[in-house]
């Protein structure tokens, strides 16, 4: 993948800032949300897995650490509401 595909794909809206409450439940939209709440998850599993890997004591590995947690704790917890939306009758 190129650089300047790569930046696009950064522009995108973060799941974080949508909110739910103001989204239409389409069968796109839905395809969407999960799709991005896998995309997220996986990436901040991977994230936190490096960081476990890379800890060497050091504040640098540790900040690295507890950000990764905080970071799949988030996505996890994003996930869960996107689930508890799709499954609210349309």
């Amino acid at each position: 993948m190129q650089q300047s595909e790569k930046q696009g794909e950064s522009a995108e809206l973060h799941p974080s800032s949508l909110d739910l409450n103001q989204v239409e439940h389409t069968p796109q939209v839905a395809k969407w949300l999960r799709l991005r709440a896998s995309q997220w998850l996986t990436n901040a599993q991977k994230e936190f897995n490096e960081a476990i890997f890379a800890r060497d004591g050091s504040d640098a590995s540790l900040d690295r650490y507890a950000d990764a947690r905080s970071e799949l704790d988030s996505a996890e917890a994003w996930a869960l509401r996107v689930a508890e939306f799709l499954m609210r009758p349309q």
